[in-house]
């Protein structure tokens, strides 16, 4: 298994370790994404740290250039595709929720437009208002998106090279 695949692999790993925990918790209780938010940066940062130290540690070649492996056109061809794929993922998850939100915030919101703003000249801006606990609901599910793209990016190397491994 290359450098570059080991690196994939700690960070899939270290972001579903961090990040499903995360949602488990903000999707029941959105005002706990406050705190949680630094809490979880700072485990991801650390675990992937940890790993990396390791890993340059046990690495042989990276221990005797002191450097760490370039790219390949092989590893790059890898992580195009992934970064190809995550794209996707993310402009999809984005869509959707541009979609979701528009069309639920006048109804989740409880507002919407009065007589008086209608009638009055020039026209008042709309009295609608939206929940704290639906606003901070519709921020996560669009970091959501940010993560699975994320790990739908590392995913795709891992595939790659695993792909390559068979043969």
């Amino acid at each position: 298994m290359s450098v570059h695949e080991r690196s994939a692999w700690a960070c899939l790993l270290a972001i579903t370790a961090v990040y499903v925990p995360y949602f488990w918790l903000v999707f029941r209780f959105p005002m706990a994404a406050l705190g949680l938010f630094w809490v979880s940066a700072v485990g991801l940062v650390v675990l992937l740290v940890a790993f990396h130290v390791i890993n340059a540690i046990a690495t042989k070649s990276i221990r005797a250039r002191g450097d760490y492996p370039p790219l390949d056109e092989l590893d790059q061809v890898i992580e195009l595709r992934a970064a190809k794929l995550a794209g996707f993922v993310l402009a999809f998850a984005v869509m959707t929720w541009i979609l979701v939100t528009s069309f639920a915030a006048p109804v989740l919101g409880g507002g919407g437009v009065e007589a008086a703003t209608l009638n009055a000249d020039p026209p008042l801006p709309s009295a609608m208002t939206i929940p704290l606990m639906t606003a901070m609901f519709a921020i996560q599910c669009l970091f959501a998106g940010f993560v699975i793209a994320n790990l739908a990016y590392y995913a795709g190397i891992v595939f790659g090279y695993r792909r390559i491994a068979r043969g």
